[in-house]
């Protein structure tokens, strides 16, 4: 791999892991946005901007560490499948989007020894990165070894 094809692979490597966790962290807010609907219309100002203040920063740590999860999960599956690409020359969005679920379902595995409750969304958050990894990375694959053939 070319240094060029590197970047390529880790920026997008990057993106769908950012891709991963937003999905994974907009289901958790979402939830918790279902359970304190009915109590947001007893709020004062000042109760609102305390939970902002407070909301806030815990939602940023939440981002980083569901962040820092995905990366470390999908670290060597991504590396394998990204190879796996490169050798091959596979351009295919069913592929990187495959890839990326299967991934998703590995690391629900890994963390939590089974695949239940949520393994659905690991699923569908992995999906969505590997389809990110695609529009990035995954369209050129194997560029650079057909170029050197010719």
């Amino acid at each position: 791999m070319t240094c060029e094809t590197c970047s390529r692979a880790t920026r997008g490597w990057f993106e769908g892991c950012l891709t991963a966790s937003a999905i994974i962290e907009s289901f958790f807010l979402f939830l918790f946005g279902l359970v304190s609907v009915d109590r947001l219309a007893v709020l004062s100002v000042m109760d609102f901007v305390r939970a902002v203040l407070i909301g806030v920063p815990i939602i940023l740590t939440g981002m980083l560490v569901i962040l820092f999860c995905v990366c470390a999960l999908s670290g060597i599956p991504s590396a394998v499948a990204i190879w796996v690409s490169e050798r091959l020359c596979i351009r295919s969005l069913a592929f990187f989007g495959l890839v990326g679920g299967l991934a998703g379902a590995a690391g629900q595995i890994v963390l939590y020894g089974s695949f239940d409750n949520l393994g659905w969304l690991f699923v569908v958050a992995g999906g969505f990165a590997g389809l990110h990894y695609w529009r990035v990375a995954g369209r050129f694959a194997g560029t650079q070894a057909r170029q050197s053939e010719r």
